[in-house]
């Protein structure tokens, strides 16, 4: 079916393999995923498939662990990629925090998965070192399991992502619960082995975006 609307030509594919499609103009999708309609009707839905895309931080803190001072060198620098790396010198057990995303996803919308990236590097891969994500929903009072990048790249940034675009950490997450007050990303540097040797390793860290992937419920 053809529908003219000004100099507008709007063509509406109804009904066809259960689905129900309008595309105006060149085909720039308006409705997509409907379900079956048996009227040849539209029927609306709180939130369409997406994800945000990589979101920087704009927010960050020192956590418990180590010696206390986490990231404690321009930690600003892991804000966005490129322009600097921040730096966790002597940093074995070290934690930082990063947070204030600014997620912009709609409150109809059931969150499907959480991805984290990191871009980073070692001074030295002497003993096992790797660095772990957790995520919280409350302002940093709980937290997720952690998961681990065990690949020692040293005076070379590797990226590596953690999470998927089905793997929601563990838990179910609420809209509210990623906004700026409640979600954090808190990183731990780990190094096993000889004491005096971890003591002195250094990690570098030039990104920590995070992407959500979210959906109808």
């Amino acid at each position: 079916m053809l529908i003219k609307v000004g100099t507008f030509a709007v063509t509406a594919l109804m009904a066809l393999s259960g689905l129900a499609t309008l595309t105006v103009g060149s085909g720039l999708a308006l409705f997509t995923g409907q379900t079956s309609n048996t009227n040849n009707t539209f029927t609306s839905a709180d939130c369409f498939p997406g994800n945000t895309g990589l979101l920087n931080p704009s927010a960050n803190g020192a956590d418990t662990g180590g010696s206390g001072n986490g990231f404690e060198t321009n930690p600003t620098f892991a804000y966005a990629d490129a322009g600097g790396v921040a730096g966790n010198i002597n940093g074995a057990s070290d934690r930082h925090r990063y947070y204030n995303y600014s997620l912009p996803i709609g409150g109809g919308c059931a969150i499907k998965g959480i991805e984290v990236r990191l871009d980073w590097y070692l001074d030295d891969d002497r003993e096992t070192n790797s660095m772990s994500v957790e995520l919280s929903w409350d302002g940093g009072t709980s937290w997720t399991a952690p998961k681990t990048d065990t690949v020692e790249s040293v005076m070379t940034e590797h990226t590596t992502v953690l999470g998927s675009s089905t793997d929601t950490w563990g838990r179910s997450w609420t809209v509210n619960e990623l906004s700026n007050a409640s979600f954090r990303v808190r990183l731990t540097s780990n190094c096993s082995g000889i004491p005096g040797q971890c003591s002195k390793r250094d990690y570098y860290l030039d990104w920590v975006p995070v992407t959500i992937y979210y959906g109808p419920p």
